[in-house]
C-alpha cells in the first residue's frame, strides 16, 4: 500500500508515512503513539508536547499548550490542527510569522511532514513522528561538518579533527570520525538490529545490540579499559576480544580513529597512489554514473509509482503468467533462431529490444528503491568474472527492511519477466510473421535473463533474495568457508552436521563449481570474441600471447584475488609449527 501524498510504501502497523509524515487513510490515530513538537529552552534544555489533542496550541501566553518565552513570539501565535490528512500548523496572523520549510506564514496553514524543522518567530522548533521497535528507528547522522574541533578564530585557520592517542590496548581512547549514518531496522523475529553508513566512503556494516552499546561510547574520552567495565556493567560479561574485534572493524572501515595498533595513514607517494589507483580499477572495472537519485526520483513520482500499487503488481503478474502460456502457443509456429524472414532489420530489433530492456530491468530497481523513499546513490555498467554486466547502487536499502530489500532486488527479474511476456503474446497472436518471429526470439532471451538473474549460485539478484529471505547476508562466503573448511574439520572430529550445516555445505559446493563453471565459460566467451579479431591481424604466435594478456586483463579481479588466497595460504603454511602443518 502505498501513501497517498507521496507514493511510499506504507507500513500497515503504523499511521503515518515513513517518509512524508502523511496520515494513512482510515488509520485510527487514538491508537498509536503521537507526533510531538521539539524546542530548546532558553537554559539548554529540550521540551516536548505530545500532540494528543484536536488543536495544540503555540504562543507566548501561559494559557497556551506549547509556551515559548521568547520576545519574537506572539501571545496566540499558532495551533497545529489534526486533519484527515495529517497535522496542519496554522499562523494566527502573528506579528513575526511562522516559518515551515522557509515558507514564512501570516494567517495561513500548511501541512506537517516528518522531521520538519519551523520557526515559531525566532524559536525553532521540530514536529517528530514517533519510532517504535517494530518500525526502526530515525537515522542519526554525523556528517563532515561536524570535524572541526573548534570554529576558527578569526585569521585563523581551520583545524583538521585530531585523532586521540592510541597508547596500550587497555589505555588507547577511541574515538567515531564524523561522515556516519545509524540506523535501526525492523526485524520480523523481533531482534535488534541497526545499519552503520559511512557516508564518506559509502560502506555499510550491520550491528547488534552489543556492537551499537559500543559504538556510543566511542566518544574519546573513554578508554578500553572503561569500554570493558561499561560493557561488563550492561551484558554481565567481561568480553575484551570481543571489544577489540568490533574496534578493528570500525577502524578499518575508517569509521574510528585512536584504535591501538592503528597506524594513521600517511600520505602516500605520487607513484604509489597511481599504482594503487590502477589496482583499485581494475579490480573494480565499472564505469558508474552519481547523481541519478532526483532524475529516477522524478520518473517515480511521475508515473513509476503505478507500478507498485495493487493494480499494477496484480497486472505485473497477469502478464507474467498469461506470457508463460502465449510461449507455449507460439512454440507450435516459432523456431529458435528463425526470425521468420526478417533478415538484418530483425537481427537489429532484437539487440534493441535487448539494450531496452536492460534498461528497464535497472530502472525497475531504482523505482523500487524510491517507493521506499531510499536514495539511489548511483548506476553503471560493469565487468564480473569477465562478463559485462548493468547496475544500479542499491546499497541505501540497506537502512530499509528486509522484505523491502528482497522487493527490490525481484523487482529487476520480474519486470524483465513481464516485458518477455508481452513479446511471447505477440509472438502467439499477433498475425504478421516477421514481427512474431522477431518477438518469439526476444521473448526466449528474456525468459534465458531472467533465470540467469534469479540463479541463486551467482551474485546476482536471486542470489540476494535468497541471503535476505535467509537471514544470511554473507551467505556465499560462509557456505563456500564450511565446504571448504568446516565440514571437513567436523567430520575429522567425530562431529555429525545437523540438517542446516548440511545444506551450507552443499550451497558451498554449488556456489564454488557454479563460480569455476561461470568463470571457464567466460574464458572461452572472450577467447572466441577476441580470437577472430587478433588473429585476422597479427601473425601467428604474436596472436596468442595477445590474446592470453587482453583475457588476462580483462579477468584480472578474478585471478588477482585467487593469486592473493594462495599466497596467504602458503604464508600460514610455512608460519605453521610441525604439528600444525600436518593436522
Amino acid at each position: 500500500m502505498l501513501c497517498h501524498a507521496c507514493h511510499v510504501h506504507l507500513r500497515r502497523d503504523y499511521p503515518y508515512c515513513l517518509h512524508c509524515g502523511t496520515l494513512r487513510k482510515g488509520a485510527k490515530v487514538e491508537a498509536f503513539a503521537a507526533p510531538e513538537l521539539r524546542w530548546r529552552t532558553p537554559d539548554g534544555q529540550t521540551r516536548t508536547v505530545e500532540l494528543v489533542k484536536p488543536v495544540t496550541t503555540i504562543g507566548r501566553g501561559a494559557d497556551n499548550d506549547v509556551v515559548l518565552d521568547d520576545g519574537s513570539v506572539s501571545r496566540a501565535h499558532a495551533r497545529v490542527t489534526r486533519t484527515p490528512h495529517g497535522f496542519e500548523i496554522e499562523d494566527l496572523n502573528s506579528f513575526n510569522g511562522t516559518t515551515v520549510a522557509g515558507h514564512t506564514m501570516h494567517g495561513n496553514a500548511m501541512l506537517l511532514t516528518d522531521e520538519i524543522e519551523l520557526y515559531v518567530g525566532d524559536v525553532p522548533v521540530r514536529f517528530a513522528q514517533p519510532r517504535s521497535a517494530a518500525i526502526g528507528s530515525k537515522t542519526m547522522v554525523a556528517g563532515v561538518e561536524h570535524s572541526m574541533l573548534l570554529p576558527p578564530q578569526s585569521g585563523q585557520p581551520m583545524l583538521p579533527e585530531l585523532a586521540p592517542t592510541a597508547g596500550g590496548p587497555l589505555s588507547a581512547r577511541p574515538k567515531r570520525r564524523s561522515g556516519w549514518a545509524l540506523k535501526q531496522v525492523p526485524d520480523v523475529r523481533g531482534d535488534q538490529q541497526w545499519v552503520l553508513r559511512n557516508t564518506r566512503t559509502g560502506q555499510y556494516l550491520q550491528l547488534d545490540e552489543r556492537d551499537v552499546f559500543l559504538w556510543h561510547q566511542l566518544d574519546g574520552e573513554n578508554t578500553v579499559r572503561d569500554l570493558l567495565f561499561a560493557y561488563a556493567q550492561e551484558f554481565g560479561e567481561l568480553a575484551l576480544p570481543r571489544i577489540e574485534r568490533t574496534l578493528r572493524t570500525f577502524a578499518a572501515l575508517e569509521l574510528v580513529r585512536g584504535v591501538h595498533g592503528q597506524q594513521e595513514p600517511e600520505k602516500p607517494r605520487l607513484l604509489k597512489r597511481i599504482g594503487r589507483a590502477v589496482l583499485n580499477a581494475l579490480l573494480r572495472m565499472e564505469v558508474s554514473i552519481r547523481g541519478l537519485d532526483g532524475f529516477f526520483g522524478r520518473l517515480y513520482r511521475a508515473f513509476g509509482w503505478r507500478f507498485f500499487t495493487r493494480t499494477g503488481v496484480a497486472l505485473l503478474w497477469a502478464v507474467i503468467a498469461v506470457g508463460l502460456y502465449a510461449t507455449v502457443v507460439a512454440s507450435a509456429d516459432q523456431n529458435l533462431f528463425d526470425l521468420q524472414g526478417a533478415g538484418v532489420g530483425g537481427a537489429i530489433a532484437v539487440g534493441l529490444g535487448y539494450l531496452l530492456a536492460l534498461v528497464v530491468h535497472e530502472s525497475a530497481h531504482a523505482l523500487a528503491v524510491k517507493s521506499y523513499g531510499r536514495t539511489v546513490t548511483r548506476g553503471g555498467f560493469m565487468l564480473m568474472m569477465g562478463m559485462p554486466f548493468a547496475f544500479v547502487d542499491t546499497s541505501d536499502m540497506w537502512f530499509g527492511s528486509r522484505w523491502s530489500r528482497i522487493v527490490v532486488t525481484l523487482s529487476g527479474p520480474l519486470s524483465t519477466a513481464a516485458i518477455a511476456g508481452m513479446c511471447a503474446m505477440t509472438a502467439a497472436w499477433l498475425p504478421e510473421p516477421h514481427v512474431a518471429g522477431v518477438a518469439y526470439q526476444l521473448a526466449f532471451g528474456l525468459y534465458l535473463n531472467t533465470l540467469y538473474n534469479l540463479n541463486p549460485l551467482m551474485p546476482l539478484d536471486g542470489y540476494q533474495a535468497l541471503a535476505d529471505g535467509l537471514r544470511l547476508p554473507r551467505l556465499r562466503e560462509e557456505a563456500a568457508a564450511y565446504f571448504t573448511r568446516g565440514i571437513w574439520a567436523d567430520l575429522k572430529a567425530g562431529r555429525r552436521p545437523g540438517l542446516r550445516q548440511v545444506g551450507m555445505a552443499a550451497y558451498g559446493f554449488a556456489a564454488v563449481a557454479g563460480t569455476g563453471l561461470f568463470v571457464l565459460l567466460g574464458f572461452l566467451a572472450w577467447r572466441d570474441r577476441l580470437g577472430g579479431l587478433v588473429e585476422e591481424y597479427l601473425p601467428p604466435g604474436i596472436d596468442v600471447v595477445v590474446i592470453v594478456l587482453l583475457i588476462g586483463l580483462i579477468m584480472f579481479p578474478v585471478w588477482y584475488r585467487l593469486l592473493r588466497k594462495l599466497v596467504g595460504f602458503i604464508k600460514s603454511r610455512r608460519g605453521a609449527t610441525p604439528a600444525e602443518a600436518s593436522a
